[in-house]
This record gives structure tokens, sequence and C-alpha cells, in this order.
């Protein structure tokens, strides 16, 4: 049974999860998601400037760049 001091934090967050999801929800929609392929051909634009031997950073700069197009590698 609940607890009358946890009631308000129940409401609390049946309140505030609705109103979190929807706006992650609104921000995906206004930022203009990529595709996975579309992401990595823009990345890879950043990844050919090093050297071929720098394959550390290459692979952390085109990690780096998935990010931030909201895809992990």
């Amino acid at each position: 049974m609940l607890k009358l001091t946890s009631l308000p934090v129940v409401i609390a967050l049946s309140i505030a999860m609705p109103l979190g999801v929807a706006d992650t929800a609104f921000a995906a929609k206004k930022r203009g998601h990529l595709t996975y392929e579309q992401a990595w051909a823009q990345c890879k634009k950043f990844t050919d400037v090093l050297a071929r031997d720098a394959q550390s950073q290459r692979y952390s700069r085109g990690a780096a760049c998935m990010h931030h197009h909201g895809y992990k590698i």
C-alpha cells in the first residue's frame, strides 16, 4: 500500500512522464533525422581527410560524427 508521503511523488511522476516523452519526440522531428547511410556519407567526408595510417583517429572522428547524428557505433 502506498504511504501518504509518496503520493505527491507518484502524482508528479505521472504528470512529468508524458510531457517529457512528448518533448523528446518533438525535438527529434524538429532536427531532421538523417538515415544511417546519409549520416555515414556525411561523416565519411571528415574521416577521409586524415591519413590512412591514422586508424585510431579516423575511427574516433567517425564515431563522434555518427554520435552527433544520433547513431552509436
